[in-house]
């Protein structure tokens, strides 16, 4: 998987319209506002589309160890699979992702430093509700920042 910085590249086109969904924009839109009002480090939190977002991405002005930025790509569907990418300027990148995917458990990790589709690990996240997902991602962002390594980042037992 490469990362040309098109978010809709970091889902693999088998796991992209049919499995994942339609996209629920006001799901994108609560999520923005939990990032720009929860994180101090966030610069921006922009849709890709304001009349048919598909994608949100929160520019972080910092990121883990010695990453100067950081970029979380989310997506969220009506059926209520999502996808959060977090990429840095190191080109370090992991995913919580919930969607069917052959062969791994809905909730899963995509491990850093390259996010692989395979193999993937049970994601730490077991909450559903956007505003809980939401911040759960941010929770465990926040400990991979404050600690400077993604060493535990899926080990934490069911985030806020």
């Amino acid at each position: 998987m490469t990362d040309d910085g098109d978010p809709a590249h970091h889902i693999q086109p088998d796991e992209q319209s049919e499995v994942f969904g339609p996209i629920d924009a006001g799901a994108l839109r609560e999520i923005r506002d939990l990032f720009a009002d929860l994180e101090p480090l966030v610069q921006t939190a922009s849709l890709d589309d304001p009349l048919n977002p598909q994608t949100l991405s929160v520019e972080l002005s910092d990121g883990v160890g010695a990453a100067a930025t950081a970029r979380i790509d989310v997506r969220w569907s009506l059926t209520g699979n999502y996808a959060a990418h977090y990429t840095d300027a190191r080109d370090r990148n992991f995913r919580f992702d919930c969607h069917p995917k052959p062969d791994a458990p809905r909730r899963h990790f995509h491990s850093p430093p390259d996010a692989p589709s395979r193999p993937v690990d049970p994601s730490c996240i077991s909450v559903s509700e956007t505003s809980l997902v939401t911040r759960a991602i941010l929770q465990r962002w926040r400990y991979a920042y404050t600690n400077g390594t993604f060493e535990g980042l899926n080990d934490a037992e069911n985030p806020p």
